[in-house]
């Protein structure tokens, strides 16, 4: 999306394009309506180039052991809105337990944002500590990240897809991937740990999705069923698989669970018994990730998280803000990105102690998939 398109869009009003309607505070767009968008397949030579020097950035700051940034994210996770209608167990969210301010960002901010960081980042990850589809311009945000050349992933609950609305703009919207967050092949399975949710939305959210794009002869977004692992669906594996190739999914991966509290007896209700189907073992009474102790930890030289106010903190694992870098909003992202505070951030976890966050990372963890079939 060009920085003139909302402005265009505002005006095509009588041509069928986009009729949209002023409202007192702003334009609500009929993303439904407008022309469809191809993702971005190949990478542009700017962003190959920014590629290379975030790979010897890691190289070197390995090597000599001080942290080095060289060139801009070439993956950002973006945080529409804290808003969500589940209550699923092991998310904040879900829980009632964020310990921070909720809200969503508006279009013309995350514009600003974006825009600011040159080249911009190959991958732009939509989501974080709330439900992207109950944000209203979730389809603009992807248009725009979208034109502007990169690859755009969504992980959804599914249930505002029932909407054939919603659906068609996700399809127009120029998205590649949609991650279809489902864990269980029927009603009484899928809402044990998806509180609150609505399997008959689900199916015919999944199905609006699949149909609206052979109407329309797209090939994307694919549609990745992403099922957890937990002791009550195992048994329904074999009717996952079924249920995806008869809704259109693309790919069904079935992932092991992560779990927010570590005691013994959480795990033992929630996880599989079959070790290959976790990616915790137990010890001394605690369920602690099957990997090193303290892996090199690549993902803050080439990625950052962006909350829906701004606050860009450096993992995905610090859901309640607790190590803010800064604001992009403020004080611009490429500022935030080069700042000292980040910088002094990635050489504490390089060199010094990590914060309990880092003790769920999955960073240098192998096992988070189970298997993965493609349709």
């Amino acid at each position: 999306m060009k920085s003139t398109e909302l402005s265009t869009i505002s005006r095509e009003t009588t041509n069928g394009t986009a009729n949209s309607v002023r409202t007192a505070s702003r334009i609500r767009i009929r993303w439904h309506e407008l022309s469809p968008l191809n993702p971005i397949k190949l990478i542009t030579f700017e962003q190959l180039v920014n590629l290379g020097k975030i790979t010897a950035a890691v190289a070197a700051t390995s090597v000599t052991r001080r942290a080095m940034v060289w060139g801009t994210p070439t993956m950002l996770m973006l945080e529409p809105t804290t808003a969500c209608q589940l209550k699923c167990p092991h998310c904040p969210t879900g829980r009632g337990e964020l310990a921070r301010p909720g809200g969503r960002i508006s279009l013309e901010k995350f514009r600003t944002l974006w825009d600011s960081i040159h080249p911009a980042p190959i991958r732009l990850q939509l989501w974080n500590q709330g439900e992207p589809l109950v944000h209203p311009d979730t389809p603009g945000i992807i248009r725009h990240a979208t034109a502007s050349g990169s690859r755009v992933i969504l992980s959804t609950n599914v249930e505002a897809l029932a909407n054939p609305r919603t659906a068609e703009a996700i399809v127009r919207s120029g998205l590649h991937t949609l991650i279809l967050s489902l864990d269980g092949a029927s009603a009484e399975s899928h809402v044990q740990y998806r509180v609150g949710g609505k399997w008959d939305r689900v199916e015919r959210g999944v199905r609006n999705v699949a149909e609206i794009k052979r109407k329309l002869n797209r090939k994307y977004p694919v549609l990745q069923w992403q099922f957890l692992l937990f002791k009550h669906n195992l048994n329904e594996r074999d009717d996952a698989l079924r249920l995806a190739r008869e809704w259109g999914a693309n790919e069904l991966v079935f992932k092991t669970a992560q779990l927010e509290a570590f005691e013994k007896e959480e795990g033992e209700r929630w996880l599989p018994d079959d070790p290959k189907l976790r990616r915790y073992v137990l010890k001394d009474d605690r369920w602690v990730l099957k990997r090193a102790e303290r892996p090199f930890c690549a993902r803050i030289y080439g990625s950052a998280v962006v909350q829906w106010d701004g606050t860009v903190v450096p993992c995905c694992f610090d859901k309640d803000g607790e190590f803010v870098i800064g604001n992009a909003h403020d004080a611009g992202f490429p500022a935030v990105w080069q700042s000292d505070a980040y910088r002094a951030f990635r050489q504490r976890i390089l060199t010094g102690e990590r914060p309990p966050m880092c003790a769920n990372c999955t960073e240098g963890l192998h096992g988070m998939y189970a298997k993965k079939e493609r349709f």
